[in-house]
């Protein structure tokens, strides 16, 4: 049985959590420096983003946002029944993520608006779905908000890049853009008053973040600034498919430096559950505290 969504109120919007599945072995070997012995020395990890022998918790997650009467959803996972072959185990999935959805309180035909922070397949796969053979979007009445730079960069299928992200952009993008529903914004577009992007390069050329701004009150969705806490400890530490690493990891400095000891309210886009937590300074460095 699933657990219940998490949710969070940013001054007049609430947050709620959408899992799609729970990943942990991958995560462990995204990041090539997080291993076992290394994570066991970080010791805020435990209990809730790292087990007992040292290996990462993660999740792929989406979130949903009601701001100003407006259903907002934040990055769209993996999708169901989609080719991934370069990593099989996220690919052909047949999750429960549509029911989480609707469990929530809002139907999919109630999204106002779907942002991706960038154009990994895990982050725009219920952008569709299947509907008599042909990739139809999942939230019909719905804008999709793309990053300009960010899908003029991968539809020209870079050679450095994975196919499993060329057919995330074939079966969950392309589709919505011949439905005529994606609108191309720039990194810092404000999407209504209290919420906005804000520009967070290197894991993908035009990566963004999203930031939520009510009554005094200040939370940030990360997408892959960071894929797991630990890189909060140590920030240098970058995935295997970070695109610009070097600037991973001065892109990441900087969003931790702007939040540290604040009341800002970090939102990890893969951080297992409690997810949200605030960065705080310490003795042995940065922590993040639930």
């Amino acid at each position: 049985m699933a657990k219940p969504s998490l949710r969070w109120s940013v001054g007049a919007v609430e947050i709620i959590q959408i899992v799609e599945m729970e990943d942990n072995e991958l995560f462990s070997t995204f990041i090539p420096e997080a291993k076992q012995e290394k994570i066991r020395e970080i010791k805020w990890l435990f209990p809730h983003f790292a087990k007992e022998n040292g290996k990462l918790r993660a999740l792929i997650q989406s979130f949903l946002i009601k701001s100003n009467g407006k259903n907002i959803v934040i990055d769209t996972c993996n999708g169901n029944g989609k080719e991934r072959p370069n990593m099989p185990t996220w690919g052909n999935l047949k999750t429960d993520f549509l029911k989480r959805f609707t469990d929530s309180g809002v139907a999919p035909e109630s999204i106002d608006i779907v942002v991706c922070t960038h154009l990994h397949f895990d982050h725009v796969g219920w952008n569709t779905k299947l509907k008599k053979d042909k990739w139809a979007p999942t939230f019909p009445n719905a804008k999709y908000l793309f990053s300009k730079e960010e899908y003029e960069y991968w539809i020209k299928k870079p050679e450095k890049e994975m196919i499993d992200d060329f057919n995330g952009i074939d079966d969950s993008v392309t589709p919505i853009v011949q439905a005529g529903l994606a609108e191309f914004v720039a990194d810092d577009y404000r999407i209504d008053e209290n919420t906005r992007l804000m520009p967070t390069p290197g894991h993908t050329p035009h990566h963004i973040s999203v930031v939520i701004e009510s009554q005094g009150k200040k939370a940030i969705i990360t997408g892959d600034v960071m894929h797991h806490p630990c890189q909060i400890a140590r920030q240098e530490w970058t995935t295997l498919v970070d695109t610009y690493p070097d600037q991973t990891i001065e892109t990441r400095k900087r969003f931790l430096n702007g939040v540290k000891d604040t009341e800002t309210l970090v939102i990890g886009s893969h951080f297992a559950s409690p997810v949200a937590g605030r960065v705080v300074s310490s003795e042995q460095g940065l922590e993040f505290r639930v």
